[in-house]
């Protein structure tokens, strides 16, 4: 019973700071992408052309061509990586820089590279994320037409 009376008194504690306009301040330690709990602040995240986003990139290709399709291919490098158009904050609440590049396979074959960093992707909404994709090798076609998911609209 006292649980319940304490759950009651929050919930209605809530409702009434919601309903003068009271809400707690947002900290700014929970935001990894942006000076302020708006998001109205500037990029703060690594750049297209960041050792740490490459070398990620790397690692993600090779454990995924190593898992699952035993094919002995790694990613040799990547080059020419650069900044095609930056979304910031509005509409989605999530800042998204898109890039591209070329990837050297060891198999001597070379692949035009797209990708995207995104806010608040991180592990369990902390940090930047990546995704990529290899136009012509999206084998499961996840971001097809060749690579179109992964490119602003």
């Amino acid at each position: 019973m006292l649980r319940f009376a304490a759950g009651a008194i929050c919930a209605a504690l809530a409702i009434g700071a919601t309903a003068l306009g009271v809400s707690a301040p947002a900290s700014a330690g929970n935001f990894t992408f942006y000076s302020g709990a708006n998001r109205d602040g500037p990029w703060n995240g690594p750049a297209c052309d960041d050792p740490s986003v490459l070398s990620r990139i790397l690692a993600h290709f090779d454990q995924a061509e190593a898992q699952y399709w035993h094919t002995g291919v790694k990613m040799a490098q990547i080059t020419g990586a650069r900044e095609t158009t930056f979304r910031d904050w509005d509409p989605p609440i999530i800042a998204t820089r898109f890039c591209t590049g070329s990837a050297y396979l060891t198999d001597g074959q070379r692949y035009d590279l797209v990708y995207w960093l995104r806010s608040e992707q991180g592990f369990a909404g902390v940090g930047w994320g990546v995704q990529f994709c290899l136009v012509g090798r999206d084998r499961e076609y996840a971001y097809a037409p060749a690579c179109k998911m992964l490119r602003p609209l």
